[in-house]
């Protein structure tokens, strides 16, 4: 830390505005097993520090993978002499959020480090997996999966914030594929990623989900195909993961928002006057931002800015009612403080708004998923993930899935395949008209979300309990 500190001591006497300094080391290991081998196993370690500098209205932004004095030096000149040309061609002034002094330490409660320890026991939980899945009756192939990460960030700014934290990621996944009746299908497990220790991968029951969904991806093989036309659809927790981020965390990005940022997943309909106004659900769709929510992939303690994490609404009772939003736009909406959600994947990337964990609030009422399940009369039920699409603005999208079942009067009633929905994001929303409750919430979320150019990829929580949605278009993949 002290070496940040000079940094920023040195910034100080430059008369900049504002400047930071963010050390920062991301580890990672994949481990790729496939049927009884493994694939490969990669491990990187990418570590230095990013200095981002504010001179009066233009922002400068340079990397070193070295930590020596004079190295860091000459990055902070660099950064200088960027914000000072930018400054040149800057068409306002900027305004920084106020955000208290932090000096302070946030670390992922963890029993175990994963990197502490023999890869051989997590190689082996993953081949056993896959032993298991082909035993399966017509299963051609077993595939499993699983990532660790730790990052860790000392960080330091002119308003004499000193923050420390050090988190830890846990993903796995197994899949299993079946060739049977002249179709090839393919059917996961996907535990929830989570900021954990390996004591969470520890736990994980793989050999009873092997089996289930070796034997799911050899009946998905013999399933029908779903009738095209406007249906009742139930969608579980995982599912409804990828829909939320893809049409409420994207769109409520204050920067896509307002335009400054367009790559990857383009601008937004959810525009500022529809503020606290927009029906953009029904009125039991709460959605919630979380950055303080134990275990979240996003949850950091305190984001890239020095901003503290913290909880609000995205969608209120169905209305819009939040953004993500950063320490320079956080006027726009006239906050006083940003909220949190400003990270950047590695050293050498500049901070951006990213989206925050975000999860459907369960239902307030009792409602178990068996019970929304016998109060449907007709429909289909959907779980995991699948393909998807959606527009550039965020409204017309797109989704499949990893499994369905049919749903007859209030009965799951056999497997389905080739199913697809589409609709208008708010229109979906508004169509939900029951949301099973908190026992049946669960977690999932991702750690390749994509956004910037050049792109950086970003991690976060989503959860659900299984919710229903009236009048949904499905049509036939094929």
């Amino acid at each position: 830390m002290d070496k940040l500190q000079e940094v920023i001591k040195y910034l100080k006497g430059k008369k900049v505005r504002f400047a930071d300094a963010r050390e920062h080391l991301f580890r990672e290991r994949e481990i790729y097993t496939e049927d009884t081998r493994v694939e490969r196993i990669t491990e990187q370690n990418v570590s230095g520090v990013g200095i981002k500098v504010l001179y009066e209205n233009g922002w400068g932004y340079a990397s070193t993978s070295a930590k020596d004095p004079a190295s860091l030096k000459k990055a902070a000149d660099k950064a200088l002499a960027l914000a000072r040309h930018a400054d040149k061609a800057a068409d306002g002034r900027v305004e920084l959020a106020a955000e208290p002094k932090h000096v302070a330490k946030f670390a992922t409660k963890i029993k175990e480090d994963p990197f502490e320890l023999e890869i051989s026991g997590a190689v082996g939980a993953l081949l056993e997996a896959g032993e298991l899945s082909l035993k399966g009756k017509d299963v051609i192939k077993a595939n499993a999966y699983l990532v660790l990460r730790n990052m860790r960030k000392k960080y330091a700014n002119t308003e004499d914030s000193l923050i420390e934290t050090d988190v830890f990621t846990v993903l796995p996944e197994i899949q299993a594929t079946a060739r049977a009746n002249g179709e090839v299908k393919s059917r996961h497990y996907w535990p929830a990623p989570m900021n954990a220790g390996y004591e969470y991968f520890r736990g994980i029951d793989f050999k009873t989900n092997a089996r289930r969904i070796a034997a799911e991806a050899r009946e998905h093989c013999f399933a029908p195909s779903c009738e095209t036309g406007p249906t009742t659809l139930v969608l579980d927790p995982e599912h409804l993961s990828l829909t939320m981020h893809e049409s409420v965390g994207h769109p409520t990005e204050l920067d896509r928002v307002l335009g400054y940022e367009e790559s990857c997943a383009g601008r937004s309909f959810a525009t500022l006057d529809k503020l606290n106004k927009f029906k953009y659900g029904s009125d039991i769709v709460n959605l919630v931002a979380d950055n303080t929510l134990e275990g979240g992939l996003a949850s950091c303690g305190y984001d890239d800015e020095g901003v503290e994490c913290q909880k609000w609404h995205i969608v209120k009772d169905g209305v819009l009612s939040g953004y993500g939003v950063n320490r320079e736009l956080a006027h726009k909406l006239k906050m006083t403080r940003a909220n949190g959600t400003t990270r950047a994947t590695k050293y050498s990337d500049v901070p951006i708004t990213r989206m925050p964990n975000l999860y459907l609030a369960p239902g307030k009422k009792p409602l178990s998923f068996e019970e929304l399940i016998a109060d449907t009369e007709d429909g289909i039920y959907i779980e995991g993930m699948g393909s998807f699409s959606i527009d550039q603005m965020r409204l017309n999208m797109q989704f499949g899935g990893d499994a369905f079942w049919a749903i007859k009067k209030g009965k799951l009633a056999g497997m389905l395949k080739n199913v697809t929905y589409n609709a208008i994001s708010y229109e979906f929303w508004r169509n939900c008209d029951a949301i099973a409750d908190e026992r049946a919430f669960r977690r999932a979320g991702f750690i390749t979300c994509g956004k910037g150019d050049p792109m950086q990829a970003a991690q976060m929580t989503h959860g659900a309990s299984p919710a229903r949605f009236r009048n949904i278009m499905v049509r036939r993949a094929k």
